[in-house]
C-alpha cells in the first residue's frame, strides 16, 4: 500500500463533487437502495462473471464525476409484466441451473435417458424423493420448489412458505444467521445521507483500486470543506468511530438485504424522496 500524496488529492477532486452527491437527497428511496446495491457489488470480494460485466461501467461513471448510476426508468424492472424477477433470497430457475441439475442427475445415475428417445427413467427406489435431498451436493443451502400461483392468494402462499421455513431449515441443518443481521430503520437512512456515505464509499473504492492508504483525517478533508456549516462537518474521530464502520457495513450484501427488507415492509416509502423519509426519521 502506498501513502497518500497531494497528486492523489488533486486526482480525487477532479471527479469528487460533493454538490453532485447532495442530489441523492432528492432521489427516491428505491433509487438510493439501488445506488448502495451497486456499491456493495463494487466492494464484493468475489463478484460473479455476470456482475463483473456492469462493474467496470459503474466505476467509469463514478470516476467521471457521475455518481448517480441509475436512471429512474431502469428501476421499474419489478413492475415489468413480461419478465420474472428474482427478489433477494429467491432464485428463479434459469436454463443454466436446469442444465446443471440435469447433467448432475445423469452423471450420478439418478435418471437414465436413451439418446434419440423421448423416454427417461428414474433410477432411485424412491421416485418421489425431493431434488434438494438426493442432490444435496449442488443444493447444499437451497430448497428447490415450484410455486402454484393459482392455488391461493399472495398472503396464503407467503404464509405457507413462512410456516414451512423452520422445518426446511431443520431438515437441511441450516440455522438463520442472526449474527449478520443489520439493524436498519429511518435513522439509518438519515445517516447514509448526513454521513455522506456514498461519496465516502466512492473515495474508498478509488483508494482501494490505486492501493493507497487513506486516513480518517484525509477522508474528512475530502468530504467536507470550509463551505460546510460547522454543525454538519464530520471530523476524523467521527469518521473513525461511526462513519467509516457504517460505510463498510453499507457496502455488504447483508446490509443491502436489510435495506430491501425495510422497503418491502414499508412499500409506501419506496417512491418517496429521501429528504422526506429523513423528516420521518426526525419524527420517529
Amino acid at each position: 500500500m502506498k501513502n497518500w500524496s497531494t497528486e492523489d488529492t488533486r486526482a480525487v477532486k477532479a471527479w469528487l463533487n460533493i454538490s453532485t452527491y447532495r442530489k441523492f437527497e432528492d432521489t427516491t428511496l428505491n433509487c438510493l437502495y439501488h445506488e448502495l446495491w451497486a456499491r456493495a457489488l463494487l466492494f464484493k470480494p468475489w463478484p460473479t462473471e455476470e456482475e463483473k460485466i456492469g462493474l467496470g461501467g459503474y466505476m467509469r461513471q463514478i470516476f467521471n464525476g457521475k455518481p448517480m448510476l441509475f436512471r429512474s426508468e431502469q428501476l421499474d424492472y419489478m413492475e415489468d409484466d413480461h419478465t420474472l424477477q428474482s427478489p433477494p433470497h429467491i432464485f428463479i430457475t434459469d436454463i443454466t441451473r436446469l442444465a446443471e441439475l440435469s447433467i448432475t442427475a445423469l452423471r450420478v445415475n439418478l435418471i437414465s435417458w436413451k439418446q434419440g428417445s423421448d423416454e427417461y427413467g428414474v433410477n432411485l427406489p424412491q421416485h418421489d424423493a425431493y431434488v434438494s435431498t438426493v442432490m444435496s451436493a449442488i443444493c447444499e443451502k437451497t430448497v428447490l420448489l415450484e410455486i402454484d400461483l393459482a392455488s391461493g392468494t399472495d398472503d396464503e402462499i407467503a404464509e405457507s412458505i413462512k410456516t414451512a421455513l423452520p422445518q426446511w431449515r431443520s431438515v437441511k441443518g441450516i440455522k438463520a444467521d442472526e449474527s449478520v443481521a443489520v439493524r436498519f430503520g429511518y435513522g439509518t437512512i438519515k445517516k447514509i445521507i448526513t454521513y455522506r456515505l456514498i461519496a465516502m464509499l466512492d473515495v474508498l473504492l478509488w483508494a482501494k483500486m490505486n492501493e493507497l492508504r487513506l486516513s480518517d483525517d484525509r477522508l474528512s478533508r475530502l468530504l467536507y470543506t470550509d463551505e460546510d456549516d460547522e454543525a454538519v462537518i464530520r471530523l476524523n474521530y467521527h469518521i473513525k468511530d461511526a462513519d467509516r464502520p457504517l460505510a463498510m457495513k453499507a457496502a455488504t450484501i447483508d446490509f443491502i438485504r436489510q435495506f430491501n427488507f425495510f422497503i418491502n415492509r414499508n412499500q409506501h416509502l419506496k417512491n418517496m424522496r429521501v429528504s422526506q423519509v429523513m423528516k420521518l426519521s426526525d419524527s420517529n
